[in-house]
């Protein structure tokens, strides 16, 4: 009997539903938060260009960092209407059309530091595509 009484306890308590609860809201950063952190990778380095295309390309595209770092120069459609294939998580692709601004710098990158088709669009500086931990 007293089992009994214990497994018709138990199945009460879980029967009682789960409080509910506000979720906050996400917040954002605010436009001059954004120009501040695109300024600030050094512009006289080839990793502060590299970085700061590689920020705005992030911004621009709502990308997460493991689909940054997996883009290759392949995946970049440069010319009017700039865009960029990335792959997302259970091999998803997508297509991300660039702003203006972001197509003009990652031109301007791959004219001055060309890669193979197969390359990563944002290497490490010995060639080789970045990590999680290169990218922080």
């Amino acid at each position: 009997m007293r089992g009994r009484g214990q497994h018709l306890f138990r199945q009460s308590v879980l029967a009682i539903p789960m409080k509910r609860f506000e979720q906050p809201i996400v917040g954002f950063i605010s436009r001059e938060h954004i120009v501040a952190i695109l300024d600030a990778p050094d512009r006289n380095t080839w990793a502060g260009k590299r970085d700061r295309v590689m920020l705005a390309t992030l911004y621009n595209t709502g990308a997460r960092v493991s689909e940054l770092i997996g883009m290759r120069a392949e995946d970049l459609v440069l010319g009017p209407s700039a865009s960029v294939r990335i792959r997302g998580k259970g091999r998803k692709e997508r297509s991300i059309p660039l702003w203006s601004d972001t197509g003009v710098q990652l031109k301007h990158c791959l004219r001055v530091y060309p890669r193979q088709p197969d390359q990563p669009l944002f290497p490490s500086r010995f060639g080789n595509p970045l990590t999680r931990i290169g990218v922080t």
